[in-house]
């Protein structure tokens, strides 16, 4: 049985047997973990923007394995922050908000007056959570696969 922390290193141990370039690499890594935080973007979308973007698509996959369905439940507290603090809502309440109301259905969630009071809040959070996130992951992958690469 593996630790977590041996699941760490075997996952930044991929990024160094892959053949291209850092940037392709780091690049790739953060399109996943930025997709795999947003709620409901999936494999195929990162297979297909890192096809476009012609970035490693491994390490894209890879990226959303590691950050896919769970990350975005733990985001939800940090994209509630920083959606609240733009649009001047208490993050708390907004949570409390979204738990009451998705499990009335995608109608109901795209109302008018719940989807510029509680979705765009949301959806403007995971965005720069997301973004955020992955570009601390993509300058961190970037850096060791330089520093490593370097070295051997």
């Amino acid at each position: 049985m593996k630790t977590t922390l041996d699941k760490i290193k075997s996952f930044f141990a991929h990024f160094f047997t892959l053949d291209d370039s850092a940037h392709n690499i780091a690049g790739g890594a953060a399109l996943g973990i930025f997709l795999g935080i947003l709620p409901g973007e999936g494999v195929a979308t990162t297979l297909v923007l890192a096809s476009v973007l012609k970035l490693n698509r491994a390490s894209a996959t890879a990226g959303i394995f590691a950050t896919n369905m769970w990350s975005t439940f733990v985001a939800l507290p940090l994209a509630a922050i920083v959606g609240g603090f733009f649009f001047g809502i208490n993050p708390a309440q907004l949570s409390q908000e979204f738990n009451r109301t998705y499990h009335l259905g995608l109608k109901f969630f795209l109302s008018k007056a719940i989807f510029f009071d509680l979705a765009l809040p949301l959806i403007v959070g995971y965005l720069l959570v997301s973004l955020a996130i992955s570009l601390l992951f993509y300058f961190f992958i970037f850096l060791l696969l330089k520093y490593f690469k370097v070295k051997q």
